[in-house]
């Protein structure tokens, strides 16, 4: 039997899912302009909540003129519409049910590879946040998950990849380099170093950091990078909390995309969406990719 191998092809299914609001353009923009760029197949979903329409309908009822015959065709229309450039290979598909579940199940069916998702808004404060299907998908999704903050401006243009030196984070930088070859790369590793004020000593501190250079250059030396990329590849190691120095490196080098390759019970994973730390899906600009290795059967 074969051993499985990791697949490092732009995907070439890319399921977007979409509530039909305006916060969701920008996912919806960022969607078709990587099936373009990607020469990929885009299947964007909509969840139907009957309940919710037949509530609206009994409260604000709607005058025979604005009734559609089918509320199918009339979402399908509003999709194609919005889509300000033509995709080639697009297909929409409309289904009642649970947004997250809905999202899943067609992503299994269809075989997706990749499945994009914009951020909910808090009006009252002005901030764009995580709702509860992104979360729920963030966390259970067996594939991609590239979470839209930013209005696209073309393609990635500079993509900052976080690695803790495992194996998924190595996943992470190289589907990043095999998906966006053209792109400014920059690896970054940062961790909280206890006792810093012991490394005050100007031998052990040079020591210690020719000994992070090595580990980073180690680390990148045993990636399956193009070799394109791998000579502008550049990296960096900080000293400080991962998501913050994240945060800072998007805000002051204007990186356009986060990547995170992480398991489900990783420490990057956590720090991605859970427990009570901040979460780089919260702290980081701009938008977030996070890789689930895609295994295929070596030939």
């Amino acid at each position: 039997m074969s051993d499985p191998k990791i697949s490092l092809h732009p995907p070439k299914k890319i399921l977007l899912g979409t509530d039909l609001s305006a916060r969701g353009d920008r996912a919806l923009d960022r969607a078709a302009q990587l099936a373009r760029q990607w020469d990929a197949e885009l299947l964007v979903v909509h969840a139907l909540d009957r309940k919710a329409e037949h509530v609206s309908d009994l409260v604000d009822p709607l005058p025979s003129w604005r009734q559609s015959p089918s509320q199918e065709l009339h979402i399908q229309k509003q999709i194609r519409r919005d889509l300000r450039e033509e995709v080639a290979q697009l297909k929409i598909h409309i289904e009642e049910g649970d947004p997250a579940q809905v999202i899943l199940d067609t992503a299994a069916r269809e075989g997706c590879e990749l499945i994009v998702l914009g951020m909910a808004r808090d009006e009252l404060f002005g901030r764009t946040l995580l709702g509860s299907t992104v979360e729920y998908l963030l966390r259970k999704s067996p594939v991609s998950v590239l979470v839209v903050k930013t209005r696209p401006n073309g393609s990635y243009q500079h993509v900052l990849v976080g690695t803790d030196f495992t194996e998924e984070s190595r996943w992470g930088l190289e589907v990043a380099a095999h998906s966006f070859p053209s792109a400014r790369l920059t690896l970054m590793h940062s961790f909280e170093m206890p006792y810093r004020a012991l490394l005050s000593d100007s031998t052990l501190s040079h020591q210690f950091a020719a000994m992070e250079r090595a580990t980073i250059a180690e680390f990148v030396r045993d990636t399956a990078l193009p070799e394109q990329v791998r000579a502008r590849l550049q990296t960096t190691i900080e000293h400080g909390p991962p998501g913050l120095m994240l945060r800072r490196f998007v805000e002051e080098q204007h990186s356009d995309l986060t990547v995170i390759g992480a398991y489900g019970r990783g420490f990057l994973f956590h720090l991605f969406v859970g427990g009570n730390t901040p979460r780089i899906v919260d702290s980081v600009p701009g938008d977030i990719l996070l890789v689930r290795a895609h295994r295929e059967k070596a030939g």
